[in-house]
């Protein structure tokens, strides 16, 4: 069971500078996965995420918008492809699971904090569904799965073993 979380402060710059970013990111691409007025804090959630990580003892590489089809992670920690899954929700959503980690993040309503809740792994995202413990969401064509922090991985636990430790996933 997870309790622990990081907290990192969001600035009203990061905020502008992600819907900048986000509507640069809109105006070239020709397929929307999902299209809302908050698109914008995926960025957000990566742009104050990757400041955090500046500060560790990490091998990390944040792979900034690169999602030619969205099949590149987020980042890269310590050889994992990690995909940090920020929302308003108290819960995590995702689809399918296809990189080793994902991290879920929450974003305050007045967007001036971004709390890193928990992770977990793509074996255990896969074991939950096969296990039915988690939610299922379906819209029209589009199914997402809902994972409770409660039921995640220590973040601390992640993001702040040194490099030569060996997380196992």
């Amino acid at each position: 069971m997870n309790t622990d979380e990081i907290r990192l402060e969001i600035t009203p710059a990061d905020v502008e500078e992600a819907k900048r970013v986000q509507q640069e990111f809109d105006s070239q691409k020709t397929y929307n996965k999902f299209n809302c007025n908050t698109n914008y804090i995926g960025y957000l959630g990566e742009l104050v995420f990757n400041r955090y990580l500046k500060g560790k003892d990490l091998d990390y590489k944040w792979i900034q918008f690169n999602k030619q089809g969205w099949n590149e992670p987020d980042f890269i920690i310590n050889d994992k492809k990690v995909d940090l899954k920020t929302t308003f929700s108290d819960v995590m959503w995702m689809q399918d699971a296809k990189h080793d980690i994902y991290i879920y993040a929450q974003i305050n309503k007045k967007q001036t904090l971004l709390k890193i809740k928990g992770w977990m792994s793509k074996t255990e995202i896969d074991e939950a569904k096969y296990n039915n413990k988690c939610k299922v969401i379906v819209r029209n064509t589009r199914k997402d799965y809902v994972f409770e922090p409660l039921f995640m991985n220590s973040v601390r636990e992640f993001l702040e073993a040194p490099k030569h430790e060996e997380i196992n996933i």
